[in-house]
């Protein structure tokens, strides 16, 4: 008795359906996709219960003719393929010629559409994939397609859908995904009777973004310019580093108008808000890529929502390069709105006033574009150095990769602050910094003004005093000015820091012993030679554990069991590299060596502070991302002043 045979149609069309057809988001994925590809202008989705019962597709596209629309439900019948050469260079989203197979097999479906010019139209019902009905019907131009009762004759994949609300959810996701891709077409959604989405296709990318993130989101969102690179070109919107999110629910990736989850460029986007963000937050934004059809291939996910690239390092290039130059030359300050509340109620005759809180808001007329960062373009970190490791020292580019020890006056004198100096006399030792107390003496016993010339910068601001001993306040010509004393002198050091290419070394009295679990000792292992490069003199001492017998000049040596804990969970984590925990020890020194928030300043130090601050784009925000400045404009002061109205 033969154990092989072969399926039935009617079988093999209920399995492609279990690929292609998860729940009612991925019918209507690739009802719209066909639709966009019809070169429709105007698409209305309506749904009820989620889109499980009922789910209509109306565009105005091509439409079909009588001929054609019978074969159209046909297994591997489609208008987009014909050769084989036609998958190198697929450039249209529906084209596996499943789809309408697998979605009539799984549900009940009307068919209308009529072809431009055509006097009348066509009408087609199906059931299970069987063509019930073929007549003529009037109906406009374009194609309707109304899918009911989906998944009525499987009712085992039924249980495997969510609740009406949460289904319906999935399919305004395809629906914001299909309207960012394509701000050419109007998009409608229609929900248990109710429009719950819009677009007004004028081609303007601003209008999806604004329907799809919100209003507060986009207040603080900053256009990438279209940057062309590696014969790519990237654009899109991305937020601002202080707007970052807890996870990365609102990334949205697009291929040549296919949205798509890529890892690589969801790590150039991440990387280009390095030292930037909010450690733990993530940035949100539509970011999207145009490079030639035969550079990617989008046949690798039955679902299309995957993609494979020819060249990974040129893609993660164009999308580093295009979000790093905007975030350059945008000056990244949250601003400070002022909220109407409720007029203060009087209780026992006394007035209770409420504190006013304030929120992030878009400046009333955009800033003046900064100028860009010097040459991210040509400091885009090596693709393979992100997931795997850095080149050595001397091939780096200065300012990247590079990690520098702190100045001795750092570990000596944590107290020091701001002032860049010259040095008058040759023979006499380097200083990068002036004392925080203001002495007048110096180590050398003369004048401070006689050994150090300085060099202040006028920016415009005028330091009016500091509040907490933590907050610096200015202002300027637009407003008032807040900075973060401990955050912005931190960002400045770890800047100066970072920009270093030695590492000296401090031998330790005793070695430190650091015992580690067999798998962080192996991870220690194999970077051995790299975390050597890194300032350490470290070597095996028994089966998991190391001697550490000299460290970074700026390393504490009761940090040293801590610090190699981390390293080694750096190295066992494939993407992460060794650079990583080097850039957070900078991060370290940079943090213990800036002046404390409670500590009171002097005048002149505030004031220098401030400049620096705000002559230097590269100072937005702390190492781990906190934001360093806020401004409140003159304008919102009025509106809480109620000098001006509403």
């Amino acid at each position: 008795m033969a154990i092989i045979h072969e399926l039935s149609p009617h079988l093999a069309d209920l399995i492609a359906a279990g690929e292609v057809v998860e729940r009612p988001a991925s019918v209507a994925k690739e009802l719209i996709e066909n639709a966009i590809d019809a070169g429709s202008t105007r698409i209305t989705v309506e749904i009820e219960n989620g889109g499980i019962t009922y789910l209509r597709i109306a565009d105005n596209g091509c439409g079909m003719s009588a001929e054609d629309a019978p074969v159209a439900f046909r297994r591997h019948a489609t208008s987009k393929l014909r050769t084989e050469e036609d998958l190198a260079a697929i450039g249209t989203l529906g084209f596996r010629g499943e789809a309408l197979a697998a979605i009539s097999s799984v549900t009940r479906i009307d068919l209308f559409t009529r072809q431009t010019g055509a006097i009348a139209g066509l009408h087609l019902h199906l059931e299970a994939g069987e063509i019930q009905t073929n007549e003529e019907a009037g109906c406009p131009e374009g194609t309707t397609i109304v899918v009911r009762d989906l998944f009525y004759n499987t009712p085992a994949r039924m249980k495997f859908l969510k609740k009406d609300f949460t289904e319906a959810g999935y399919i305004l996701g395809v629906v914001q995904h299909a309207a960012l891709s394509h701000p050419e077409i109007a998009f409608t959604l229609i929900r248990d009777g109710k429009q719950v989405f819009a677009t007004d296709g004028r081609d303007k990318l601003l209008t999806p973004v604004f329907a799809v993130f919100g209003k507060e989101m986009t207040a603080n969102m900053i256009e990438v310019p279209r940057t062309e690179r590696n014969g790519m070109t990237a654009y899109g919107y991305i937020v601002k580093p202080h707007a970052g999110r807890p996870n990365r629910s609102m990334q949205h990736f697009f291929v040549n108008g296919r949205y798509v989850k890529s890892r690589l460029m969801q790590a150039a986007l991440e990387e280009a808000y390095r030292n930037a963000i909010i450690t733990g937050k993530y940035p949100s934004g539509a970011v999207f890529l145009e490079l030639p059809l035969s550079a990617v291939d989008v046949n690798v996910h039955p679902a299309k929502t995957e993609v494979k690239f020819s060249q990974e390092k040129p893609v993660f290039e164009a999308i580093y390069v295009a979000c790093k130059n905007a975030l350059a030359a945008n000056d990244n300050m949250p601003r400070i709105e002022h909220k109407e509340k409720a007029a203060p109620r009087v209780q026992e005759d006394e007035t209770v006033f409420r504190q006013e809180r304030f929120a992030v808001a878009r400046p009333a007329e955009p800033a003046p574009p900064a100028k860009p960062a010097p040459g991210p373009a040509d400091n885009v970190p090596d693709l393979e150095d992100f997931f795997v490791a850095v080149p050595p020292r001397a091939e780096r580019p200065r300012g990247y990769g590079s990690y520098a020890a702190a100045p001795r006056i750092l570990q000596d004198e944590p107290q020091r602050l701001f002032h860049p100096v010259e040095k008058t006399a040759p023979e006499q030792e380097p200083v990068q910094d002036m004392p925080a107390s203001g002495s007048a003496a110096s180590a050398a016993g003369k004048p401070q003004a006689e050994q150090y010339k300085l060099e202040p910068l006028d920016t415009g601001a005028r330091v009016i005093g500091e509040c907490f001993h933590t907050y610096l306040i200015a202002e300027d010509a637009d407003g008032l000015i807040l900075i973060d004393k401990h955050a912005a002198h931190e960002r400045i050091l770890f800047n100066k820091l970072r920009a270093e290419t030695e590492i000296p070394q401090q031998e330790l009295l005793t070695p430190v012993i650091v015992e580690l679990t067999g798998e962080e000792a192996a991870a220690i292992q194999s970077q051995l030679e790299d975390i050597r490069k890194a300032g350490f003199s470290i070597d095996p001492f028994g089966d998991n554990s190391f001697a550490v017998r000299s460290v970074p000049a700026y390393l504490d040596s009761g940090d040293v069991q801590s610090v190699i804990g981390e390293l080694a969970e750096k190295a066992m984590d494939s993407r992460a590299t060794v650079p990583d925990r080097l850039d957070d020890l900078i991060h370290t020194v940079a943090c213990k060596a800036a002046i404390k928030a409670g500590k009171a300043t002097s005048l002149p130090e505030l004031q220098d502070l401030c400049d620096r601050v705000l002559s230097d784009e590269n100072v937005r925000s702390c190492p781990h991302g906190r934001p360093t400045t806020v401004r409140l404009t003159k304008y919102e002061l009025d509106k809480l002043f109620k000098r001006v109205n509403q």
